[in-house]
């Protein structure tokens, strides 16, 4: 999913799940995400959050602040969130 510059998307799932933001900054539900590019020590960072399943489930905004990048996350999520996700070395079945 690319969410263009000054654009906003509506994502519902099926649970619970984490992001982090490894690019670009913005908001997702109603946190504020950056991703800083230098971490000192002991400072507090926006480039983690937690979904809910309940949010999940009711659909999370992400909006995208940047004038000219798309935002790069990770998404991870528990056992039996997707039903039909492929396992770990389906690739080499074909």
């Amino acid at each position: 999913m690319t969410i263009e510059p000054g654009a906003r998307c509506t994502i519902c799932d099926a649970g619970a799940s984490g992001i982090i933001v490894t690019q670009g900054h913005g908001r997702i539900g109603k946190l504020d995400v950056d991703c800083p590019s230098i971490i000192r020590f002991g400072q507090m960072t926006q480039d983690e959050i937690f979904i809910s399943h309940e949010a999940a489930m009711a659909g999370i905004t992400f909006e995208n602040h940047s004038k000219t990048d798309p935002p790069v996350t990770l998404r991870y999520f528990g056992p039996d969130v997707h039903a039909k996700m492929p396992a770990v070395g389906d690739h080499t079945r074909l």
